[in-house]
C-alpha cells in the first residue's frame, strides 16, 4: 500500500539530492481519523509530540532546546543539505493499532523498505526505532546495505532520548554538530 499522498509530498519536499544519511522510522504517526491532528517528520510547526525530530536535530547539530511551535524549515533545509533523509518502513500509521496487527503489517513491509533503500542509495543507514532494527537489520545487511550500527537505537522518548543522540553520534561520527 502507498503512502498517503500528504506525507509523500513533504518527504519529497524535503528529500536531498544525495541521500548521504538515511534514517528509518517506524510509520508516520496516527491522526486518529482527523487530519487536523495530524503530525510527522516533516510537518511544520514543532509539536510537542515531535521527540525524534528533535533527537535527531540534537544529535547532528546541537540545536538546544526547541519547544512546541518552533519553526522546523531551518533544521529542516540544514539536514536536507547535509544530505539526511527520513523514510519510515511502514507506509501507513501502525502506532495506534493493535500489537499483533500492528507487528504483522511491519513484518510485510521490510521487502518494500529494502527495496525503497536501495533506489534511494544512500551512505550510511541509522534504524531509529528498536522494533523495527529488529525486523529490518538483518535483511538491511542481507542486501549488503550500509547499516552503521550493529545494536539496536531506542526510540527516543523522554528517559531514552540522551542515549538515542549518544547511540546517533556513535554511529554516524563525520556528520556535522
Amino acid at each position: 500500500m502507498a503512502e498517503e499522498e500528504w506525507y509523500q509530498s513533504l518527504r519529497e519536499q524535503w528529500k536531498p539530492t544525495h541521500v548521504r544519511l538515511l534514517l528509518i522510522g517506524e510509520s508516520a504517526p496516527d491522526d486518529g481519523g482527523d487530519p487536523n491532528n495530524r503530525r510527522f517528520f516533516y510537518a511544520e510547526p514543532l509539536s510537542q509530540a515531535d521527540n525524534l525530530f528533535r533527537s535527531v536535530v540534537a544529535a547532528f547539530y546541537d540545536s538546544g532546546k526547541l519547544t512546541k511551535g518552533d519553526l522546523k524549515e531551518p533544521w529542516l533545509t540544514r539536514l536536507r543539505n547535509d544530505g539526511v533523509y527520513l523514510i519510515d518502513l511502514a507506509s501507513q500509521p501502525v502506532n495506534a493499532i493493535s500489537p499483533a496487527t500492528r507487528r504483522a503489517a511491519l513484518m510485510a513491509s521490510v521487502d518494500d523498505c529494502v527495496q525503497r533503500v536501495q533506489e534511494l542509495s544512500p551512505n550510511g543507514i541509522v534504524i531509529c526505532h528498536t522494533p523495527t532494527f529488529e525486523l529490518l537489520a538483518g535483511p538491511l545487511k542481507a542486501a549488503l546495505l550500509p547499516l552503521l550500527h550493529d545494536e539496536a537505537i531506542p526510540f527516543p522518548l523522554g528517559n531514552t532520548r540522551s542515549d538515542f543522540v549518544k547511540k546517533v553520534r556513535q554511529a554516524v561520527p563525520e556528520l556535522p554538530r
